[in-house]
């Protein structure tokens, strides 16, 4: 029986002055859970996933996403309480730079990955000695321009003006910066291997 009940309910849910009915209908063979709870209040008050907290009889109820909503205590027509409010649109404009930011850290770790294999191949005496001089002294500048990529990444996610209430983006924000900080460590490892190679290239010792 509560299974049943579990696949349609229907809720009221309290925000401040207004009270909005959500009906949640379960795609079929499924069991309404409390991330379906989450993307309805998402589409009906346009408060982020992110930025919700859902309290019933006081508990919170996503902490966990996946919990069936019978298994809350949940029924048809009981009222639950939410917190949390839209994104700015000065917050909209901050999460686009974060955004961004992203992709270009993606980038540059793409070209780390890139550098990486070209030097394997070095070290593996896949190049002739003569080329072998050049393409490390090509692959330290590269990394030297990522490292400096990096540290201006870091200053735009640090002049980010990212709302208190915005849980989500600052928790993307604290990822990256951390992401970066071990990409920057890569980058100095292998700045010191290449620096190595290029020592051991002008004493005639072999790689």
């Amino acid at each position: 029986m509560a299974a049943a009940k579990a696949k349609n309910m229907k809720l009221q849910v309290k925000h401040g002055s207004k009270v909005y009915e959500v009906r949640l209908q379960a795609e079929q063979g499924n069991v309404l859970t409390v991330q379906d709870l989450v993307k309805k209040i998402y589409e009906v008050t346009e408060i982020p996933p992110a930025n919700q907290k859902i309290l019933y009889k006081g508990k919170t109820l996503n902490k966990d996403l996946d919990v069936f909503l019978t298994d809350t205590g949940l029924t048809d027509n009981a009222k639950v309480m939410l917190l949390g409010k839209r994104p700015d649109p000065v917050d909209d404009k901050e999460m686009g730079k974060l955004h961004n930011i992203e992709q270009s850290v993606k980038k540059e770790e793409e070209k780390l990955s890139e550098i990486t294999y070209e030097l394997d191949g070095v070290h593996r005496g896949f190049l002739e000695d003569s080329l072998k001089r050049p393409a490390l002294q090509k692959s330290r500048k590269r990394i030297a321009h990522s490292t400096e990529q990096y540290m201006k990444l870091l200053e735009a996610l640090d002049g980010l003006n990212l709302d208190p209430s915005n849980s989500g983006g600052r928790a993307k924000r604290k990822s990256l910066v951390d992401r970066i900080h071990t990409l920057l460590d890569r980058c100095d490892g292998l700045a010191k291997g290449i620096d190595d190679m290029l020592a051991r290239l002008a004493a005639n010792i072999p790689l």
